[in-house]
């Protein structure tokens, strides 16, 4: 649940010990690299907490699918620094081909091992907060919608209904998708979005959107034995559009989740000045079956089939809710 136990890439496993060295040295030539440690959390990029020679600590972040994603980040953390927990980037650079930044390291554990673990937590407080984050990305917004380049411009218009709808076919044509949700499932899903595509968000909206909001990629704090959250991570796909899509992602797990976990999130959202449109709880379950079919269509059923089974009962549960 929450992508926790999803397999990561093969690619993260290369990195030879002489690169991660040569990477400190570069951002660091005056100081020492005294030990690091691969964080298990992630499953695009590669994160190795650092710790120096002078007691100090950082993430060494290696960027494996997208390079101009490391400025981007960048950018973002120097745009919201005065709104959201984010991690600001020290430095950026390429050694042996992998492009790397330097981050601040945050307090904190991420959301999905309180959520799935055993030490007490106010649920309450913790998705209120996320909901009142979210609301704060919410208010950055851009003169048009559509994905960003490293500078944050924006370089192309958002998918029409139309683009959308095909892309989603595709999904539903293409052979690993089969293999994992059967004929069946396919034709379900397929009827579903014809039958519901009027209810896909504006795609005139210009929000900035994290891309990947979900329990995941936030951490939290403990401070005086109140939990809060202290950091939103890895912002790589970023992009201007409906603050729906993030709505979808933090919910997608919801039904496995207290009653809590979805209403104080909302009461955070709507305290923060937003208003949810009618049917938005049909638009995220559209959302997230979009999300998940492109998952689906990236992603190989034998190198990782824990990732695939989970999608799978992901979109069986939507469907389910709509049979």
């Amino acid at each position: 649940m929450f992508k926790m136990n999803w397999e990561k890439n093969d690619s993260q496993l290369l990195l030879p010990e002489k690169t991660i060295y040569k990477m400190v040295k570069k951002a660091f030539p005056e100081q020492k690299l005294a030990s690091y440690k691969r964080i298990p959390e992630g499953c695009a990029n590669l994160n190795i907490k650092i710790d120096m020679e002078d007691s100090t600590s950082h993430i060494l972040r290696i960027y494996i699918h997208d390079n101009d994603a490391a400025i981007r980040e960048k950018n973002l953390g120097t745009l919201l620094k005065d709104k959201i927990p984010i991690p600001l980037t020290f430095y950026v650079g390429e050694i042996d081909g992998y492009t790397f930044a330097i981050t601040k390291l945050l307090p904190g554990r991420h959301l999905g091992s309180f959520l799935l673990g055993n030490v007490p937590y106010d649920i309450e407080a913790i998705m209120y907060d996320a909901g009142k984050i979210l609301s704060n990305i919410i208010s950055y917004s851009f003169n048009t919608s559509g994905f960003f380049d490293k500078n944050l411009n924006v370089i192309s218009g958002s998918a029409s209904i139309e683009k959308l709808s095909a892309h989603i076919e595709e999904c539903l044509s293409n052979q690993n998708v089969i293999a994992v949700l059967g004929l069946e499932k396919i034709e379900d899903a397929s009827n579903f979005i014809n039958q519901n595509k009027h209810l896909f968000p504006d795609e005139n909206e210009r929000y900035l959107v994290h891309g990947d909001f979900d329990p995941a990629n936030i951490l939290v704090d403990k401070t005086n034995d109140k939990c809060h959250i202290s950091g939103i991570l890895d912002w790589e796909f970023a992009f201007s559009g409906s603050y729906l899509w993030d709505v979808a992602n933090m919910l997608r797990y919801a039904h496995k989740m207290p009653p809590a976990f979805q209403n104080c999130f909302i009461l955070g959202l709507t305290d923060g000045g937003l208003q949810l449109p009618e049917n938005w709880n049909s638009t995220i379950d559209l959302l997230n079956l979009t999300s998940l079919l492109d998952c689906l269509k990236r992603s190989d059923a034998e190198k990782k089939p824990i990732q695939c089974s989970d999608i799978r009962d992901l979109i069986n549960y939507i469907l389910s809710k709509y049979s």
